[in-house]
């Protein structure tokens, strides 16, 4: 016999009742900050938990503006040696603790726009993240992109500090 993850699901504070598990997909936004990190803790936790899938889903700011192109490639290229090798960490976490997991990374502009339309092309149920980015010159997301996502999401935001 197969075993249900329960969850307790309310329609109003009068109406509660334990019901199969909604979370199936869990969004991990991942920026390699302290945030993004303790946030992946708690996706993994929550992954384990209600046998869900996991994602860890990395934008990386870049600039749409066509100028100093060669620059802007090496750049582009240094952040994606960086992310990957912070993925095989993260994957290695997940492997540990027996939690399905993919990772993806995007090069964009409108990153709270491409966190909403992955969730929503990816039947995701749950977005686990941290409530601030990197910051500074070498931030990777912004500190307003938790605020912005919680309030476009199609699907539950825990937020992390």
């Amino acid at each position: 016999m197969v075993e249900t993850k329960l969850q307790i699901i309310c329609r109003n504070l009068d109406y509660c009742q334990e019901l199969d598990s909604t979370i199936k997909h869990i969004l991990v936004p991942y920026d390699d900050s302290q945030y993004s990190n303790r946030a992946f803790v708690y996706a993994v936790d929550l992954a384990k938990k209600y046998e869900a899938n996991l994602t860890v889903l990395s934008i990386m700011y870049s600039t749409p503006l066509p100028t100093h192109i060669q620059h802007q490639t090496t750049i582009d290229d240094e952040k994606k040696k960086i992310m990957e090798k912070s993925f095989k960490r993260l994957q290695d976490i997940a492997k540990k603790f027996g939690v399905p997991i993919k990772t993806q990374m995007l090069m964009e502009s409108a990153i709270v726009d491409n966190i909403v339309s992955f969730v929503s092309s990816n039947k995701v149920n749950l977005i686990v993240m941290g409530t601030r980015g990197r910051g500074s010159p070498n931030r990777l997301m912004f500190g307003s992109v938790a605020m912005a996502t919680s309030q476009k999401a199609p699907c539950p935001v825990m937020l992390v500090k």
